[in-house]
Formats: structure tokens, C-alpha cells, sequence
């Protein structure tokens, strides 16, 4: 019996070990394969490497191969960034011209035939400095986003009388550096005349509406309205301290849309003998609670931008496509989008909606620095921040 086992275990063995060595070799084959899929990788000295990078021709493959690596480089240029960074910002460096952002770039070996295309593998690096401007420049267009607020705040069961400004708000101000705030004066000025209340805003949907239309005529884009109770929780036994606690709940909305960007609560405490010090240090301690949740919020979902309404008075339709007006205003450089709201014949005006970095002062000056784009001599009836009308010359 044990010589028949001894036979089955030598024809095992081997044919095991043989099977065994097959599949080692398809998985380095596997492997290897995988490797040379990567789409990218990086040495030491700084050098990207892109592999398979596709293309029609020459010219075609080397514009694709400086793209992948600009891309791979950019990432760690905007993950160490310390400012928030609006989702388009890498596509749009990447599509735009890649001369000056890759140095040093080199094709590996032979382009490939692959099908009616062409593969290569190639390296190069990013130069930071090149980025690092256009991500400046890229800033110094998105500014700051305008910034008001309304907050209800209760402390110790007592409320804070309508229109003057609240602990909770000036906690906000200080800590929100990344805001331009604007004149909260003159928002409840606007809001009184819009029939709104400075009070009473947060859940109150009615409203938010009238409080939403006062912070857009005022160019804001970003409101935040809120609720701050502040308790005295009682002593902190054998300390001789009280327990100052304080809950913020906030909603943040863009102006522009309307949408809400952000709806959390936060809290704070904080221990002290004098009432007034315990509630605004438990405030500010729900303000930095909040801080990352409404910055990361905001830095998320708020589209940059402002939607400034143009109207063409003195051009028809046809003359509007004809002469590609649309294009000449998206080519303008921190133009995102051009959308058409009316084309009706009436007094040949055509109205349009442009998404841009900047009110709609800045648009018309750009606008009037491009004007030979047109095909068309121009001249202002009225210039706001969010309406341009113009009247063409014939």
C-alpha cells in the first residue's frame, strides 16, 4: 500500500510542480502586462513617465503625451495648495497650451502602430513655477467670494434686538477670512424695503426668499442664515465654574441659484465664572467647530462665478449667429459659459446669460478691449454688476 502511495505522490508532484511553473510564468506575464499599462510613473530626479499615450501623428502624440504628464504633476502642485480650488481648475490648465508648463521632455524609443493610430511612451517634468503662476493668476480671478449673513441668536432665553449685529456673526467674521464680507447696513436696508424681516430668518421659508432677492441685488454670493441659543448648563461640580454651552444651526445658500450648499448644527462649550465671557467664548467655539464644515462646503459645491444677464439691442438673430458672437464672448478669458435666454425679433434684441469670474462691470471693459472680435461697433445703455445692455452701431 504505502509503495502504491509512494507512486501516486511521484506522478503528482511533478505534475503539480509543472502546473505550478505555468502559472507563475502567466502571472509575471499578467503583471508585466499591467505594468506596461501604467499610465504613468516617476523617478527621483522629477521625470514623469506616461506609457500607451495614443495619437494621429507626430505632432498629435507628443501634444497627448505633454498633457498626461501635465496632469499626473498637477495633482501634487494643487493637493498642496492651501487654497480651495474650484473643480475646473485642472482641466482647464490641462487643455490649454502645454508649451511652458512640461520642460524636458523626451519620446522613449519608436512610436507603435497601433491600428489606424499611433502609441508612444515618452518623459518629462512639470515645471512648478509655470503652474504655480497660472494657479495665482487663476486666484487672483476667483477673488473672494461676497459673503452676507443673518443670524438669530438667544443668549441665556434673551434674543438680540432686530438689526444689531450678533456675537455669532462677528465669531463668523473674524474666523471666515476666505470671505469678502460685504455691508451688512445696507443688506438690511435693501432687505427692509423688500418687506423681510432681520429676524426670524432660518427655517422660515418665506422668508429666506425675500432675504435670497436682497442678497442678490447686492452682488452677494454667498448667504448664510442661522440660529445661536447659548444656556448656562449649570456648575461644573466642586470647580465653582459654570458650563456656558452654545448650538449653532446654519444653512448656507448660492445666491445665484438658490441652492443650499450646506445645512449642519455645531456646538461649543466653555467653562467660566463671568456669564457674558462663558457665552461668547461657547459661540466662538461652535464657530470653529462649523468652520471646516461650511469652508469645505462651500469649497465643494459653490460654482465660481457670477451670471451677469448681457442684452444686444440693434442685432437680429441671424447677424447674432452669422458674426459668432456667442464664441467671441467665451473666448474671453475667465468666461466659463454663454447661454441663450431670447432671441426675439422685438427691437432686435438678444438677450444672453454669461457665466464669468467677475460682475458684469469687469465683463463690458473686456468686452470693449476685444471689440474689433465683434465684427461690430458697440456703446453702453446701462452697466450694473449682474445687466449689461448694449446697443449695437450701424
Amino acid at each position: 500500500m504505502s509503495s502504491q502511495k509512494g507512486v501516486m505522490l511521484n506522478y503528482f508532484i511533478p505534475k503539480f510542480s509543472s502546473q505550478l511553473r505555468a502559472f507563475f510564468f502567466y502571472l509575471f506575464l499578467f503583471l508585466f502586462s499591467i505594468s506596461c499599462a501604467s499610465t504613468s510613473t516617476r523617478d527621483a530626479e522629477g521625470y514623469i513617465y506616461v506609457y500607451n499615450v495614443e495619437g494621429v501623428n507626430k505632432d498629435d502624440l507628443e501634444l497627448n503625451a505633454k498633457r498626461k504628464i501635465l496632469e499626473n504633476g498637477l495633482g501634487d502642485l494643487i493637493e498642496g495648495s492651501s487654497q480651495a480650488i474650484d473643480g475646473q481648475l485642472k482641466e482647464k490648465i490641462i487643455n490649454s497650451s502645454v508649451e511652458g508648463f512640461v520642460t524636458n521632455y523626451t519620446q522613449i524609443g519608436e512610436s507603435r502602430k497601433k491600428g489606424i493610430m499611433f502609441e508612444i511612451d515618452a518623459k518629462g517634468k512639470v515645471n512648478k513655477k509655470a503652474v504655480g503662476d497660472a494657479l495665482k493668476e487663476r486666484y487672483r480671478d476667483l477673488g473672494k467670494p461676497s459673503f452676507l449673513m443673518l443670524i438669530d441668536e438667544k443668549v441665556f432665553g434673551k434674543s438680540t434686538s432686530g438689526g444689531a449685529v450678533t456675537i455669532t456673526e462677528n465669531a463668523i467674521a473674524g474666523k471666515f477670512t476666505e470671505f469678502d464680507f460685504l455691508d451688512r447696513n445696507q443688506f438690511t436696508r435693501i432687505l427692509a424695503k423688500e418687506g423681510g424681516k432681520t429676524i426670524g430668518v432660518y427655517g422660515n421659508p418665506s422668508n429666506e426668499e425675500k432675504v435670497l432677492a436682497a442678497a442678490a441685488e447686492m452682488e452677494a454670493q454667498i448667504l448664510l442664515v442661522g440660529q445661536t441659543d447659548v444656556v448656562n448648563a449649570g456648575e461644573i461640580e466642586g470647580s465653582g465654574l459654570k458650563s456656558f454651552q452654545a448650538v449653532l444651526k446654519f444653512k448656507i445658500f448660492d445666491v445665484n441659484s438658490a441652492r443650499i450648499l450646506a445645512a449642519d448644527n455645531a456646538s461649543g462649550a466653555y467653562p467660566h465664572i463671568n456669564p457674558d465671557t462663558g457665552a461668547q467664548k461657547a459661540i466662538s467655539k461652535a464657530v470653529d467647530e462649523a468652520y471646516p464644515k461650511i469652508r469645505d462646503q462651500v469649497a465643494s459645491k459653490w460654482k465660481p462665478g457670477t451670471i451677469v444677464r448681457l442684452k444686444i439691442e440693434g442685432l437680429t438673430y441671424d447677424e447674432f449667429i452669422d458674426k459668432d458672437v456667442r464664441t467671441v464672448i467665451r473666448n474671453i478669458k475667465g468666461v466659463n459659459g454663454v447661454n441663450d435666454k431670447s432671441s426675439g425679433n422685438v427691437n432686435n434684441m438678444i438677450v444672453v446669460e454669461v457665466e464669468a469670474l467677475f460682475n458684469g462691470n469687469a465683463l463690458y471693459q473686456k468686452m470693449r478691449d476685444r471689440k474689433s472680435d465683434f465684427g461690430f461697433d458697440f456703446s453702453s445703455k446701462e452697466v450694473k454688476p449682474s445687466t449689461i445692455h448694449i446697443v449695437v452701431k450701424k
